[in-house]
């Protein structure tokens, strides 16, 4: 299929299973937990995901928007982990943590697609 490992080519069909439900506004069922995934486990597929986004950037295979979009999606996911570090920034003549103003505009932008179009991943 996509690669050499059997258990990658699973986990992708699971992922286009989960898109699928998404499209047709359903929510996948999920299972009880399995005791497999720690949070590092969660942390290191991040960071592994994250450098594979900026390598597809820096090659020129994946579109600057794209990226960028893909990234602050993934961000939301390690936040959700593992709280991200403060960035501080100037807002209104004083230091404040962007990641947090940063967070909330991309979360609040899912809720609202959500709520409009009653798509649940």
């Amino acid at each position: 299929m996509l690669n050499v490992n059997p258990a990658s080519d699973r986990l992708y069909r699971v992922m286009q299973a989960l898109l699928a439900a998404y499209a047709q506004k359903r929510v996948a069922p999920s299972a009880p937990p399995r005791g497999v995934v720690e949070e590092q486990d969660a942390l290191d597929a991040v960071v592994n995901l994250a450098a594979t986004l900026d390598r597809n950037l820096q090659d020129g295979t994946l579109p600057e928007n794209d990226a960028a979009h893909m990234a602050a999606l993934l961000m939301l996911v390690r936040d959700y982990v593992r709280p991200l570090p403060e960035a501080r920034v100037e807002r209104g003549g004083q230091q404040v943590d962007g990641v947090t103003a940063d967070l909330r505009e991309f979360v609040d932008a899912l809720r609202t697609t959500r709520g409009s179009s009653g798509m649940r991943g």
